[in-house]
């Protein structure tokens, strides 16, 4: 597939969430190797069937993904990283920074294939560092331009919240990269998710059909792990039966 068909390519939430264009097609343009979307989705545990609770309040039609999983594989997280390298040098910059605490081992694995500096930011508001905790570890960010590194992207709210932390150290924010973007099932997204350029291995319902080809969830759950989340079932609707069976 080429670079123009990828930037022509719609988000799979296109009636739902619009996002600008050059959000989009910086997402898309990430260079990403037809095969590491399966093997992203074959990774143990990274998607399990099941009904969970988000928060202990958000019903959810199948467990959270469990992303961490991926970087149990040292060659898979090489090659997961490949293209957060190739979009750093489309982006030109200085510093890979890693989001506390799933985009930590990603964005290093980032640095090192683009060979450049890395640092990793913290999340607001955790608890148990010491008295005056330093916002951003690691390499200098001030008038630098960062590419932040996530495990995942969905509403943006800890995209924006990391956002803030490195602009008030004086970073220049000029891009995002993840794993998944799950704003393709995301009923509303934040203005820095909206806006920022970000680019993702593979968006969630891509990996939802991977793992339902690899034969990780069955035909059946899938379709109706899909609806829920695209038209967020209420909790009385009786489908959840279904899924629960």
């Amino acid at each position: 597939m080429t670079t123009s068909q990828l930037t022509a390519a719609p988000l799979a939430n296109t009636h739902r969430v619009q996002l600008r264009d050059l959000a989009d097609a910086a997402r898309l343009t990430a260079a990403v190797p037809t095969d590491l979307i399966s093997r992203l989705a074959a990774a143990p545990g990274l998607v399990r069937p099941g009904i969970a609770h988000w928060d202990m309040k958000t019903r959810l039609p199948l467990h959270p993904l469990s992303i961490e999983n991926a970087y149990g594989d040292a060659r898979l997280l090489r090659d997961l990283a490949v293209p957060g390298a190739t979009y750093a040098h489309q982006l030109n910059v200085d510093v890979v920074v890693g989001a506390e605490t799933g985009g930590i081992p990603l964005a290093a694995a980032v640095a090192l294939a683009a060979d450049l500096p890395f640092a990793f930011v913290r999340k607001p508001g955790y608890v148990g560092h010491e008295d005056n905790e330093p916002r951003v570890r690691g390499a200098s960010v001030a008038g630098k331009r960062v590419l932040l590194v996530d495990d995942a992207i969905s509403q943006g709210t800890a995209l924006e919240a990391f956002a803030n932390q490195l602009r008030l150290e004086g970073a220049i924010l000029v891009g995002a990269f993840t794993l998944v973007d799950m704003r393709d099932v995301a009923d509303s997204v934040t203005p820095t998710a909206l806006t920022l350029p970000i680019a993702s291995v593979a968006t969630y319902l891509q990996v939802l059909d991977s793992t339902t080809d690899l034969g990780i969830l069955q035909p059946a759950i899938h379709d109706l792990a899909v609806d829920a989340l695209i038209n967020h079932w209420p909790d009385q609707d009786p489908r959840w039966s279904l899924l629960a069976a």
